[in-house]
């Protein structure tokens, strides 16, 4: 008879305890900044049946941080990491106006920030001061027996804008999860994100928890993708009284999605 067997990483907790440096706080209404922050709360596993084995050719982490100031006029930044195993490591890009930190760890937690401060300098056409970070984990796995693997994910997102012109700073976080069998035959996904401007206060928190089974036959396959964001952005060029350019909200969505579309990376298909 097969017991269920938990599998914890050693060091899965509270994000608190991740000792990362990600050191930007929530303090747009003081600064009149955007901010953005996702956190990967815990991460855990549980084994009903067999052993399990991770491919470590098929273990991938991803890092990457951007920031501009006056759209890369007043300066850019732009750092990245990209690993072939599930390493303790951060990134950090930073200008004078806008910065952005991620990190991860050994035991399959991704956290970051974002920040953009708003500046009432010339001329009035300045590009937007921005900030992006992304990271991502994925992994393959086998059991070597019949069973399941269940996955529970602890998760929080946090954005911070301009209440009185939610056009001028705004911020955006998402995070998804994913996992199934490696030929993605099926599958269980969830997501989660947050826009600034979605909240009359310009401040917006969400957090939760996320469980997916999967169930392997001895030696099958199976994946998981871990995959945040957080972007914000604000007006370099500011002026209390100019009309606000809802184009400028949809570029930022349609830039996240491309970010997300481009940069996620999930166990490869097998060949056919």
């Amino acid at each position: 008879m097969n017991h269920p067997i938990s599998r914890t990483p050693r060091l899965a907790r509270q994000a608190a305890s991740l000792g990362l440096a990600l050191g930007l706080s929530l303090l747009a209404a003081a600064s009149q900044a955007a901010v953005a922050r996702f956190d990967t709360t815990s991460f855990s596993y549980t084994v009903s049946g067999g052993t399990l084995s991770w491919s470590a050719a098929e273990t991938y982490q991803a890092l990457d941080a951007e920031a501009a100031s006056g759209g890369g006029t007043l300066g850019s930044d732009a750092q990245n990491s990209y690993l072939g195993a599930w390493t303790t490591a951060s990134v950090a890009a930073q200008t004078t106006y806008s910065g952005a930190n991620v990190g991860a760890t050994a035991d399959q937690l991704v956290q970051a920030n974002a920040s953009a401060t708003r500046t009432s300098l010339a001329p009035a056409d300045l590009p937007t001061h921005t900030s992006r970070a992304y990271g991502n984990q994925a992994g393959v796995y086998s059991l070597s027996e019949d069973g399941t693997v269940t996955f529970t994910v602890g998760w929080s997102l946090q954005v911070e804008g301009a209440s009185t012109d939610p056009t001028s700073d705004y911020a955006n976080a998402f995070m998804s999860f994913t996992a199934g069998l490696y030929d993605y035959s099926v599958t269980t996904s969830y997501e989660e994100g947050l826009f600034s401007f979605d909240s009359l206060s310009g401040l917006a928190t969400a957090s939760g928890t996320w469980t997916v089974t999967v169930a392997l036959q001895a030696g099958e396959l199976g994946f998981y993708d871990l995959t945040g964001t957080a972007s914000a952005e604000a007006d370099a060029a500011y002026a209390a009284n100019a009309v606000p350019e809802p184009g400028s909200l949809a570029l930022l969505a349609a830039g996240l999605g491309t970010l997300v579309a481009v940069r996620r990376r999930r166990a490869p298909r097998p060949a056919a």
